[in-house]
C-alpha cells in the first residue's frame, strides 16, 4: 500500500477531530445527566445556537459556537470559562469569554460573543483511536465550567462586586453523522489507523524549530518521575475510589518537585469539592496511597498522613458549586499560587541542581503517556514568578518540567501557566524532609 500524503493525512486528522470538537460542543455547559431526585431546578441550562468550523490545518482545528443561556433567575453573567475538556481522552481547549450579559428569569438570553474551540492534532495522537472513536455513535465528553456573575447590590456591602460559580459535567455525546464526507467516511478502520500512525511522526517532530525531541528527553528525560495517588471518597453521590497521576520532577538527585495538586487532587477538583464539602462525602484517610514511580527500582512510598500534617493550609478562594442545580458555596485550592509548588526531600544523594535558565522561552512539556512524547508550547512572563503558556497543555503535563535544549526553564502549574524557574530553585531549599516507608 503506498504511503499516504501529508495533505490526505492532515484532511483525515482534521475532520476527525472537526467531530470530536462539534460532539463536544453541542453539550459542553448542559447538566450531567439527569437532575436527582428532589434537586433545585438549575440555575442555567445553555441551547447552542449554531457551530461552524473556523479553519482547519495539520496541527489543529478551530470551531466556534454561539450559545444562548435560559436562567431560573434573574442573573448577570461577566465571565464564562472552560477548563479540562476532553472528548474521550483527547483534550480541547476553549476561550474564555468576558462580556455583561444580563438574563432575566425564564428568559432566553444569546450571548453576542462567539466561543472559540480548538482541538489539536498533538493531543489526539498517541492517546486515542480516531478509527474506534470515529465508528462510535457516541462519546464520552467532561469539563470544567466556571462563571463569573455580578452579586445583588446588598451582597457587595460584604463581599466583591462579582461571584464565581463552577461545576463539573460528564455526558454522552453525539458524533455528528455527517462529520465526515461519505468517501471518508467509508474508509476501513485499518486504512485510518494505518494513516494516523503516519503523522504521528511528522507532528511529533514540529517542535517549532527547537532542539530535536530525542536530544531532550535524553537530557532531562531521566528526571522525570510521576507521582501517583490513590483515594477513596465515602459517601455522597460519587463515592469510590480515583486514581490521579501527575509529573514531577527531580531538582537535584535528593529532591523532588511537583504541585501540591498530585499529593491532594480532592482540594483542586470542582467535583471532589463539592462532594465533600456539600454532598455529605468523606476522605478514608487511611485509604490515601501516594507512589513516586522512578525509572528503575521500586517506587518511593509517601506516607501520606505525615505528609497531610506537615503541609500548610493551602491557598483557597471560595466560588459557588452548580453540582447540585442550587448554588451553594465551597472552597476550592489556586492551583497556580506560590505554595502549590512542592518540593521534597527524599533521599541524601550528592548532586547538583538541573541546569536552569530565566524565561520566557519556547520549551517543551513531558507528557503524562510515554507514547505522546514532548509538547512545545511559548512561555511568556507573567506576574511575580509566574510564566503563561500561550499554547495550552494536557492536563496530563501539570508538573512536568519546562525544558529548552539545555535548561529548565519552569515547571507546569495548570494548561496555562507555570512557575519560573527560581520559583524552582526557592521552594527546593524549603523542601519537607520525609522518609520514604
Amino acid at each position: 500500500m503506498p504511503t499516504p500524503n501529508l495533505s490526505c493525512t492532515a484532511k483525515l486528522l482534521s475532520r476527525a477531530m472537526i467531530a470530536c470538537a462539534a460532539a463536544w460542543l453541542c453539550l459542553a455547559v448542559a447538566p450531567a445527566g439527569a437532575d436527582p431526585p428532589g434537586s433545585a431546578e438549575p440555575l442555567f441550562v445553555p441551547r447552542v445556537v449554531d457551530v461552524r468550523v473556523d479553519g482547519v490545518s495539520l496541527e489543529r482545528v478551530d470551531v466556534s459556537m454561539q450559545m444562548a443561556v435560559r436562567a431560573s433567575r434573574d442573573v448577570t453573567i461577566r465571565t464564562l470559562k472552560f477548563s479540562d475538556g476532553f472528548v474521550d481522552k483527547i483534550p480541547v481547549w476553549i476561550t474564555s469569554l468576558d462580556g455583561r450579559w444580563p438574563l432575566r428569569r425564564g428568559e432566553e438570553f444569546v450571548i453576542p460573543t462567539r466561543i472559540a474551540i480548538t482541538a489539536y492534532a498533538r493531543d489526539a495522537l498517541g492517546v486515542a483511536s480516531l478509527a474506534e472513536l470515529l465508528g462510535r455513535k457516541e462519546v464520552d465528553a467532561r469539563a470544567v465550567v466556571e462563571m463569573s456573575f455580578d452579586t445583588p447590590w446588598v451582597a457587595r456591602m460584604l463581599r466583591t462586586a462579582t461571584d464565581a460559580a463552577m461545576t463539573e459535567v460528564s455526558f454522552k455525546a453525539p458524533v455528528p453523522a455527517t462529520s465526515l464526507p461519505r468517501p471518508l467516511a467509508q474508509l476501513g478502520a485499518g486504512v485510518l489507523e494505518f494513516l494516523q500512525r503516519q503523522a504521528a511522526p511528522l507532528l511529533a517532530a514540529r517542535s517549532n524549530g527547537q532542539a530535536v525531541n530525542s536530544d531532550v528527553v535524553a537530557r532531562f528525560g531521566r528526571s522525570v518521575a510521576t507521582v501517583e495517588t490513590e483515594y477513596e471518597l465515602e459517601g455522597g453521590l460519587l463515592a469510590g475510589r480515583r486514581t490521579v497521576r501527575t509529573l514531577g520532577v527531580w531538582w537535584t538527585p535528593s529532591i523532588y518537585c511537583t504541585t501540591r495538586e498530585a499529593f491532594e487532587p480532592w482540594r483542586y477538583s470542582p467535583t471532589d469539592a463539592s462532594q465533600l464539602q456539600i454532598e455529605g462525602a468523606r476522605l478514608r484517610d487511611a485509604a490515601t496511597r501516594i507512589h513516586i514511580r522512578v525509572l528503575s527500582g521500586p517506587p518511593i512510598v509517601i506516607d501520606a498522613s505525615e505528609l497531610r500534617r506537615r503541609l500548610p493550609a493551602p491557598a483557597q478562594r471560595r466560588v459557588y458549586s452548580l453540582a447540585t442545580g442550587e448554588p451553594r458555596r465551597m472552597r476550592l485550592a489556586l492551583r497556580a499560587a506560590p505554595s502549590a509548588l512542592l518540593c521534597l526531600r527524599l533521599r541524601d544523594e550528592e548532586g547538583a541542581a538541573l541546569p536552569s535558565a530565566p524565561g520566557p522561552a519556547p520549551a517543551a512539556a513531558f507528557a503524562g503517556e510515554p507514547s505522546r512524547g514532548l509538547v512545545w508550547t511559548d512561555a511568556a512572563l507573567a506576574t511575580g514568578s509566574m510564566l503563561t503558556l500561550r499554547t495550552p497543555l494536557h492536563r496530563q503535563s501539570l508538573g512536568s518540567p519546562l525544558v529548552t535544549g539545555d535548561a529548565i526553564v519552569g515547571l507546569v502549574a495548570s494548561p496555562d501557566a507555570a512557575w519560573d524557574a527560581n520559583a524552582i530553585a526557592l521552594a527546593a531549599t524549603r523542601a519537607l524532609r520525609l522518609a520514604p516507608r
